[in-house]
C-alpha cells in the first residue's frame, strides 16, 4: 500500500511520470512526480530483511516504465573538486583522499553555480540492481540537492540533513557556498556540537537553520535551545500515514526533482 497517493495518480500512465528514489542504510523511499513536479504517490519500504533486488522485484510500480528516473544513494563517500583543477580520469583519486573506495562505481556531477564537481561513490551492487530494473536511472549523492537548494536561498543559512547515523551540513551566504561536509553522529547532541563548531569556525550569525531528513519536533526543540530561527523543513501538504518523519525524508527528493 502506498503511504501517499493523489487522486490524480494513474498507475497505467507512469510513462508520463518521473520516478525519484532514495536509498540509504536504513531506508528505501520512492516518489512519483508528474510533469509539474507535483508528488502523486510515495512509499517507504523496509529493508531490514530484504535486498534492494527484493524490493524492486516485489513492488510493481518500481518495474514500470517512467519518463525519467533519478536515484539518491545517501552515504558519506563524496567530495567537491574545483572545476579549474578537475580531471574526470582522476575521480577515484579525489575520493581516496577523503574515504576508502572498494567495490564501488564513481560518479561526477557538475554544479555550475559553485564552479565545482561533486565526485561520489555508489556501491556497485546497488548500482547494478537499480539499473537492472530502471536502465535510464541517473544517480546522485544527497549533497547535490542540498547544495543546489542552499544556493537558491537568500541570506546566511545552515541546512542540516539527518540520515541514519550521519548528518550533512551545507552553509550558504546568498549564492555563495561556504561549507559542505558530512559528519557521523550518535545523538542529537552530536549534531548540535558539529553545527556549533561550524558556526564558530565560519564566525557567522545565521538567518535560519533548516533541519530535514530523519528528524522530528524533538530535534527542532533541542536545536532551538542553542540556536534561534531553527526550522523543520517539510511540505505540509504531504501527510503520510506513518507520521511526519517520512514527509521530512521526502523533502530531499523534492529538492532533487526541482534542482536538476
Amino acid at each position: 500500500m502506498l503511504n501517499l497517493v493523489d487522486r490524480k495518480f494513474n498507475s497505467e500512465k507512469t510513462s508520463k511520470y518521473k520516478l525519484s528514489i532514495q536509498i540509504s542504510l536504513d531506508g528505501f523511499l520512492f516518489c512519483i512526480f508528474d510533469t509539474d513536479n507535483v508528488c502523486l504517490a510515495a512509499k517507504t519500504l523496509n529493508i531490514d530483511n530484504a535486498t534492494i533486488d527484493d524490493l524492486f522485484a516485489t513492488e510493481p510500480l518500481l518495474t514500470k516504465r517512467f519518463a525519467a528516473v533519478r536515484c539518491i544513494v545517501a552515504n558519506q563517500k563524496a567530495t567537491l573538486v574545483p572545476s579549474y583543477c578537475f580531471d574526470k580520469n582522476k575521480s577515484d583519486e579525489y575520493l581516496k583522499f577523503v574515504c576508502d573506495i572498494n567495490d564501488e562505481k564513481i560518479f561526477t556531477h557538475k554544479i555550475k553555480k559553485i564552479g565545482a564537481y561533486c565526485v561520489f561513490a555508489i556501491d556497485n551492487d546497488i548500482y547494478e540492481t537499480v539499473k537492472k530494473y530502471q536502465a535510464q536511472t541517473e544517480f546522485y549523492n544527497q549533497s547535490i540537492p542540498l547544495i543546489r537548494t542552499a544556493l537558491r536561498n537568500s541570506g546566511k543559512n545552515m541546512f542540516i540533513f539527518f540520515n541514519a547515523a550521519t548528518i550533512d551540513i551545507v552553509v550558504n551566504n546568498n549564492e555563495k557556498l561556504l561549507l559542505q561536509n558530512s559528519y557521523k553522529i550518535e545523538s542529537t547532541g552530536d549534531a548540535i556540537y558539529f553545527a556549533a563548531a561550524v558556526k564558530k569556525i565560519l564566525e557567522i550569525e545565521f538567518d535560519n537553520i533548516y533541519l530535514s531528513g530523519k528528524t522530528n519536533k524533538h530535534e527542532e526543540e533541542e536545536f532551538s535551545t542553542f540556536f534561534e530561527k531553527t526550522k523543520l523543513e517539510m511540505n505540509k501538504n504531504l501527510v503520510f500515514t506513518t507520521g511526519t518523519e517520512n514527509a521530512l525524508l521526502l523533502t530531499l527528493l523534492e529538492k532533487l526533482d526541482k534542482c536538476v
